[in-house]
């Protein structure tokens, strides 16, 4: 019966953590970013290969994660994705096609 009480109590806290925090992983490792709605939505987000994009989609995240002052983060992130859109732009222009 202890197991069981155990299970319920690891469950509450996993549902708790999930509800109100954000595991985002970006190229410095992994952060804990509290959410700004306690929802399920976007509990593990991976945002190494984020573009401008990908931000418009995850707005609530990125709420979150300005409001916790991890903005290094975003624009990480987003520098990543201009330049990789700059370098196909050039690559584009340059090509024999």
């Amino acid at each position: 019966m202890s197991r069981f009480f155990f299970g319920m109590l690891l469950g509450a806290v996993l549902m708790y953590g999930a509800m109100h925090y954000h595991l985002v992983r970006g190229d410095e490792g992994f952060f804990l970013v509290p959410k700004v709605t306690n929802q399920l939505g976007e509990v593990y987000v991976d945002i190494r290969g984020f573009t401008l994009d990908d931000w418009r989609e995850h707005k609530p995240l990125a709420a979150a994660i300005m409001k916790s002052n991890r903005s290094e983060l975003l624009s990480d992130a987003a520098l990543g994705g201009f330049r990789q859109n700059l370098h196909s732009v050039v690559d584009r222009l340059f090509s024999d096609e």
